[in-house]
């Protein structure tokens, strides 16, 4: 085990606790009467496909994270080691970003006995395809509300070109180079070339595609989550309550991923809330009630299940005395 759990289990607390103040914020700012009668008329059924659709969700996700280390030759870490890892990290959506990527590198880099920088860069593809498959579920939103897509098109056109240009070796390291000389992002490009020199591999054109096609179709499956959780309230699940949901979550993904709150936690909450109050007719408790039941059904229940599962990952991940590397190739 890398460190004492209890002590492990304190980097989740500060996000645990904006979550549940962000609720309370969210049902007093609203009528408290009108959102118990919409919790009691609502079509608990949707709830039940919400919590599926969150599986699929996160099955994409865990079949994203299998391909990328067998893509990388990490092949022999078992099933059953893999999969206590992928849900005991959903509890650490919970923590600070950067307490989020030090334990989850560390685990996988304990259990496979290679060196981080590998494992760092597993993480970074994933956030870069991550990123882009919320601007395309962005762009499906702009259906219902046309006026957005120059916006969208123009950071989706900025992303993609890229990510192109990563692939063209010269091309990349003026990339990279342009980018350590601005102090924004001289961080970020600093670590790119890191763990591009340090897994190579993983960053060709094969490789990224496949990650980005499992993330977009997680973020579609987690956007018709949100759909049926609109449609459980008695709204016409149509194209334009499609469009609404997958812009509203993308809208909200990205107002947490800028924000410093560990996990996004209250901020995208009240996002959620907000935008959906301004797209549906200015109801503020259907606004309300439609954000905890979707969060309910989807984050919070994978953060239950991440901290049942959490201290067996420490166990789980961690290298036997005496392993070899796991790791191939």
């Amino acid at each position: 085990m890398i460190t004492e759990t209890r002590q492990n289990y304190r980097v989740l607390l500060p996000g645990l606790l904006l979550g549940l103040i962000a609720f309370i914020i969210l049902v007093f700012l609203s009528s408290l009467p009108r959102v118990i009668s919409l919790f009691s008329d609502f079509k608990w059924m949707y709830f039940g496909l919400a919590v599926g659709l969150n599986l699929v969700h996160h099955a994409l996700r865990f079949l994203n994270l299998s391909f990328s280390l067998n893509f990388s030759g990490i092949r022999s870490i078992p099933l059953k080691k893999r999969v206590i890892y992928y849900i005991s990290s959903s509890a650490l959506t919970a923590a600070d970003p950067k307490a989020n990527e030090s334990y989850r590198s560390v685990w996988l880099s304990k259990a496979c006995g290679i060196p981080l920088i590998r494992i760092d860069s597993i993480f970074l593809i994933d956030q870069l395809s991550d990123g882009l498959s919320i601007l395309a579920l962005a762009t499906l939103g702009i259906l219902a509300y046309p006026a957005f897509w120059p916006f969208f098109a123009a950071m989706l056109g900025l992303f993609v070109l890229s990510i192109l240009f990563l692939q063209i070796k010269p091309a990349g390291e003026g990339l990279l180079d342009a980018g350590e000389k601005l102090p924004l992002l001289r961080l970020y490009s600093r670590q790119l070339r890191q763990c591009m020199e340090g897994n190579e591999r993983l960053f060709k054109t094969f490789p990224m595609t496949v990650s980005l096609l499992f993330n977009v179709l997680a973020w579609i499956a987690l956007a018709a989550a949100l759909f049926f959780t609109l449609v459980g309230f008695g709204l016409n699940a149509d194209l334009t309550l499609a469009a609404i949901a997958c812009l509203v979550l993308a809208f909200a993904i990205m107002i947490g991923f800028f924000s410093t709150v560990p996990g996004g936690l209250g901020v995208i909450e009240l996002a959620l809330a907000g935008l959906l109050t301004l797209l549906l007719g200015f109801q503020p408790e259907l606004g309300v009630t439609a954000t905890i039941l979707f969060r309910l059904s989807t984050f919070w229940i994978s953060l239950l299940f991440g901290i049942l599962f959490w201290s067996a990952a420490a166990k789980s991940c961690a290298a036997e005395p005496g392993a070899d590397s796991v790791a191939e190739g």
